[in-house]
Formats: C-alpha cells, sequence, structure tokens
C-alpha cells in the first residue's frame, strides 16, 4: 500500500499513519495482517474424502462480495469456491454442497462446519445421503457423518482463508478502493464480475486490467 501511493500519487505516508487509518477503515483485515501466529489444533484425518471442511468467508462483504468454500480436509485440496450476494441462505449452501457431490461422485464420510442458520440444509443433505447409502448404519449413527464446531475452530478452511486474505483480498480491496477514488463506479464493475462467478484472484485480475 505504501508502494502504491508512493508510486501513482508520490505521497510518502508514515508506516503508523497508514495502519492507524487502514485499522479503521478495514479492522479485521489488519488483526489479520499483523497477527502472525495462531493457536493450532491437533487435526487428524484418514484419507481423502474422509472429511469435506466448509465455512464462510466476509472479508469483502462490504463490497457486495461473500464467498463460501469447501476443502479436503486430507489433501488440502480446494473442492469448489463459490461467489454470491450472500453467503447465509441455507439453500444456497445446500445446493453447494450437492453440486459438489455430483462432481466428485459422492459425499465424504464427514463434513464440519460451524453451527450456523446456513449449513442447516447442508447438514441435512449429509445426514440423510449417509443414511440412505452407507450400509447397515442408523439415523443416530448417521448424524456423527455431520460435525458442528467454532468457525474459528475449523482450522482447515480458515487456513485457506488466511490465504486469500494474504494473497487475494488486499489487493482486491486495494484496486476497489483506487477505483472508487477514481470516479469508475467500481460498485458496477464488482457487480459485473459477480455474476459471472469469478473467484476474488480472477476479480483483482480483472480489475487490474
Amino acid at each position: 500500500m505504501r508502494q502504491t501511493l508512493v508510486t501513482n500519487y508520490g505521497l510518502h505516508v508514515p508506516r503508523q499513519v497508514l495502519y492507524d487509518i487502514l485499522k479503521e477503515l478495514d479492522p479485521e483485515g489488519m488483526e489479520m495482517r499483523l497477527k502472525k501466529t495462531c493457536e493450532r489444533r491437533v487435526f487428524r484425518t484418514i484419507g481423502p474424502n474422509h472429511i469435506w471442511a466448509a465455512d464462510g468467508h466476509n472479508k469483502l462483504k462490504r463490497f457486495g462480495i461473500t464467498v463460501y468454500g469447501f476443502i479436503n480436509a486430507w489433501s488440502r485440496k480446494v473442492l469448489g469456491i463459490f461467489v454470491h450476494v450472500t453467503n447465509n441462505d441455507p439453500r444456497h449452501i445446500g445446493v453447494y454442497f450437492l453440486r459438489l457431490a455430483r462432481d466428485h461422485g459422492g459425499i465424504p464420510q464427514k463434513v464440519t462446519t460451524d453451527k450456523g442458520t446456513e449449513t442447516v440444509i447442508l447438514g441435512a443433505f449429509q445426514v440423510q445421503l449417509s443414511y440412505e447409502f452407507i450400509p447397515n448404519i442408523s439415523l443416530e449413527e448417521a448424524k456423527k457423518h455431520m460435525h458442528y464446531t467454532k468457525s474459528t475452530h475449523n482450522q482447515e478452511i480458515e487456513s485457506l482463508w488466511s490465504r486469500m486474505m494474504t494473497e487475494h483480498n488486499r489487493p482486491v480491496i486495494d484496486n476497489i478502493l483506487q477505483h472508487m477514488e477514481n470516479g469508475l463506479g467500481v460498485m458496477m464493475t464488482v457487480m459485473h464480475y459477480k455474476s459471472k462467478k469469478l473467484t476474488p484472484f480472477q476479480l483483482h485480475m480483472n480489475l487490474k486490467h
């Protein structure tokens, strides 16, 4: 950011002044940047598709962009990232899950998410499909294939959001703010790219050009 101000505007802003401004504009983003360490917990998974971790990402919400993602907890493979105007509609989250189950040929042994209203339908799908297709399983046993935890404890998907914040969110926010300063109607630009279901990284690359 300091380099951008120098290169584009010839402004030399002290680091602390810039931190104070950014902390006011984007407190969560600054906290993520300044916090270099986080508490680690033991997390065990026995192989591919044992656990899918899912969660929402709201750091771009003030620009009308919300994200919901799924990863394979064993390999850290990103299974799907969905961009929309909201990530707390349970119908949307349920459809995302079914699309991934279709594309990957089945459901995982367990899904782990935070226990919010947005995951109600996803959880119902996971339990019902487990009950119907796993041989000799009771409904009570099927319910164990859906695991709820605090969002901050869902460390596998949280690591994805951490990387996104570091590698992509900040450039996206910087580009949007720059477009706003230039009066180029950035919200229309964001809505245009969002309608194409671009990821934040793709959105960043398109805003650059």
